[in-house]
């Protein structure tokens, strides 16, 4: 009968790939978790589009939800707190194109997150592009 090998390398790739995804997981999982949240929204709001035909109603709708959904308190220069999202967009960044052959919306909204980086007392930048399409012809039944 063979004796066991006890550890090898294979079982210490293993153990630093294990560790080296759990530290990822808790880095950044949180700003793709948010990141899966905005799509939902941009989802809905491409629904919007449905009876809903001014880009300007839709950006706000957006807006709100983003607002809505998440933001946190912070504490500004002063030491009052406010109430801010977590990431950060411009107007340019949430953009709203319509087409009328095939009647359709696309909506893009390109933001950035800071995320700050346990064990190490780092900030990293995450930029995120999200966009969705959604078909507006009328159903046939």
């Amino acid at each position: 009968m063979r004796q066991a090998r006890g550890i090898t390398l294979v079982t210490v790739l293993i153990f630093v790939a294990l560790t080296a995804g759990v530290y990822f997981f808790i880095a950044y999982g949180n700003a793709y978790w948010d990141n899966f949240q905005v799509n939902g929204i941009l989802r809905q709001a491409a629904n919007e589009c449905y009876r809903q035909p001014a880009d300007a109603e839709v950006r706000s709708f957006i807006v709100y939800k983003l607002h809505d959904t998440f933001d946190v308190e912070v504490e500004n220069a002063l030491g009052h707190t406010e109430k801010r999202l977590p990431f950060v967009f411009d107007d340019g960044d949430l953009q709203i194109q319509r087409s009328q052959v095939p009647k359709a919306v696309t909506i893009s909204l390109t933001y950035q997150r800071r995320v700050k980086l346990p064990l190490v007392d780092q900030e990293r930048i995450l930029t995120f592009n999200d966009s969705v399409e959604q078909d507006l012809s009328p159903i046939k039944w």
